[in-house]
This record gives structure tokens, sequence and C-alpha cells, in this order.
């Protein structure tokens, strides 16, 4: 627990470094998903930093202050062989958590897994596998056959690699799209029951997308799949990663589903007194993309500016009026979105939340 206290602060003050980091460290890709909103980078395949522009980047971010979690994006993070390098580039200044969503596709990913949980026992390291589905409509939306079973199969050789680093935690991600909001929630409970996973993450499908009808989500059906995750961790079925604030982050998960809910219901956050969050996003985070852009989160267009014009040195650009005047206008426009890595520290960081979370997952 004491790792987490340095960041408690700012949850009262929000200014300073940035606590959380997206990195999209390939554009490169097995699959063509649908639902993907990050396809036309895919598309390209743009090929992301190389290790010396990440660890100067990790270094610039270290000097800011620390880092609580990081989280490698894509495109197929696994597809890059010196992933390992990258994970070695944070972690050695002290990463706390390191979040990698995969297809679990890529062979050369259990190899990864065990340098990076091997090498830094401190550093507790998330991944997580995404299931669209039942087999026929996991392998519709992600267009390859036999996908799921193949995908089913990682999940359970990842699950074995637990027994000797301790540091790992294998979860599921479903996102919820209109192909399969009828079925998500009842295979949700099956993948448990089969699979049985730390954590299940779910998304709500955002942004663009390479077919846009996936788009359109009954938000219904949305809530029905997070309250099943609820009811199956009420029930004990579905438990959590092994470290201290997991109850924590369970109830944080719930407030995060309902106002991402209310989010997606357009007008009513505005309509209900109390119920907009101030967006931390370009505060307490950040997002760089594979091209060296720096924005606030993947949903706004504006940026923050390009590492490749500072030599990847975060700290440049953090200090910079840009970035100031970006903050200004997050805060002045009221920004909203339904980015669950933003809207989770979103309800995490912010001080009236918090006499709800310890009585749900502190003192519950």
């Amino acid at each position: 627990m004491l790792r987490y206290l340095p960041f408690a602060k700012r949850v009262l003050f929000h200014s300073g470094p940035p606590v959380h980091l997206t990195l999209f460290v390939t554009g490169a890709c097995n699959l063509r998903c649908r639902h993907c909103f990050h396809w036309r980078e895919v598309r390209e395949g743009i090929p992301g930093p190389d290790p010396a522009q990440v660890r100067r980047l990790a270094d610039s971010a270290a000097e800011l202050g620390p880092l609580l979690w990081v989280a490698f994006a894509g495109g197929e993070p696994f597809l890059r062989p010196d992933l390992p390098e990258l994970a070695h580039a944070f972690a050695r200044h002290g990463l706390a958590h390191l979040s990698i969503p995969t297809n679990g596709l890529v062979e050369r990913q259990f190899e990864s897994i065990e340098r990076i949980c091997g090498e830094h026992p401190d550093t507790f390291l998330n991944v997580s596998v995404s299931f669209d589905g039942p087999a026929d409509v996991h392998d519709a939306i992600r267009a390859v056959p036999g996908g799921h079973a193949r995908s089913c199969a990682a999940f359970s050789r990842m699950k074995k690699l637990q027994r000797s680093h301790p540091n790992l935690g294998v979860g599921v991600i479903l996102c919820v799209t209109r192909a399969n909001q009828d079925v998500l929630a009842d295979h949700l409970e099956e993948l448990v029951e089969e699979l049985e996973p730390d954590q299940a993450t779910i998304n709500l499908a955002r942004g663009d997308a390479l077919d846009r009808d996936l788009l359109q989500v009954d938000l219904g059906r949305y809530r029905e799949v997070c309250e099943r995750k609820a009811e199956l961790q009420r029930r004990g079925a579905l438990g959590g990663f092994d470290h201290p604030m997991q109850r924590l982050v369970a109830a944080r998960d719930r407030m995060m589903y309902a106002h991402i809910e209310r989010v997606a219901r357009d007008g009513e956050v505005e309509s209900q007194p109390g119920a907009h969050l101030p967006c931390t996003a370009g505060t307490l985070s950040a997002v760089v993309f594979e091209d060296g852009k720096v924005a606030a989160c993947e949903m706004l267009e504006d940026g923050i500016g390009n590492l490749n014009e500072v030599d990847w040195d975060l700290t440049r650009l953090w200090k910079m009026r840009e970035a100031q005047q970006l903050r200004d206008r997050i805060r002045a426009n009221r920004c909203r979105c339904t980015w669950e890595c933003a809207q989770g520290d979103n309800v995490l960081f912010h001080a009236r939340n918090w006499p709800r979370l310890v009585k749900e997952g502190v003192l519950a």
C-alpha cells in the first residue's frame, strides 16, 4: 500500500506530472476488427517509436514524477519483438502497473510476458485478452476463422505462467457493440466459468470504427453487461487481480460504468445536478501515439505537441503553454466522453467520490 501514497495527494491537487500514460507502441496488427477505432493507423501499419525514443520518454516522465500506470496500446502490442525492452524502460523507474491488451494470437507473447515478469518482479503486469462474444460472433467481428478458440487456448497458457510469476494478472476485455450486445452478458459469464479470469474489463464501442454500424449500441444492453460483471463479483465467481487496491478498483469500475452510460445518453449528465465529472485528461494522464503526437486522450483531436520535435522529452511538452491551454479548454468546455481510461481516472481522482469509494471498496 505504501507504493500508492505518493499518488493520494492528486485526489485534491490535480496539477502536476501525469500519473497515467498510454503509449501506442505500434499500429501494426494481425487482425482487422470491425469495431476498431484505431483502424486508420492499423491500415497504415505505423511502426511506433524505437526503443531509444521510448527510453527517453520514460526517463523524462520519471523526471516529472512517478508513473502509477502505463498502458501499451496498438495495433497488437505483442507484434513487437522488443516489447520487453519497452517495458524495461518504464519498470526500471519503479513503475507500479503495466497493462497490455492483446488478441492473444501472437506466439511470441508468452516469451515476452515471462521476460517482463521475471525481470521486473515489483511491476504488476496486467495482460488482458479480447473476446467479442461466442465463437461465431467473435470470429465474424474479428474476421479470423477459429480466432476465439485460439484466444481461449492462449489465455489458458497465460494463466499457467502465474504459477511462477505472481506479479502477472490475466484478464479479459469485452467491447460492447451492436454486433454482440445481445449475447455478451451471457458470454461474459461463460468466460468466467471456463477461463477463470482475474478481471474483466468492459468497454463501450467508441469514436470511429471500421464498421460504423457497430457503434449503435443499445445502452440497456451495455448496462446489462456491466451489471452481470458486478453480479459475478458479488457471487465471488469473478475475483480480481491480487493486489491491495483491487476492491477499490472494483468500486471505481461500478461508478465509472454508470457515469459512462449517463454520458452516452446525450445531455443526461448536464441535466443532472452534480453528474458532471471534470476531466483529468491532459492533467493526470496523457496519450502518446505511434508518430510521437501527445494528446490529452484518445478522443480529442487537439494535441499537446509532438515528441519528435523535442527529442522525446515529455517534460518539455508537458510544461509548454500549449499544454496548459488545452487543459483550460477541457475544463471550460466541460469535456466528456465514454473512454474508460479517462473516466476511470475521473472517478478515482475526484474527492467527492471518495466517501462512496471507501464505503464500497474498503469498508464493505
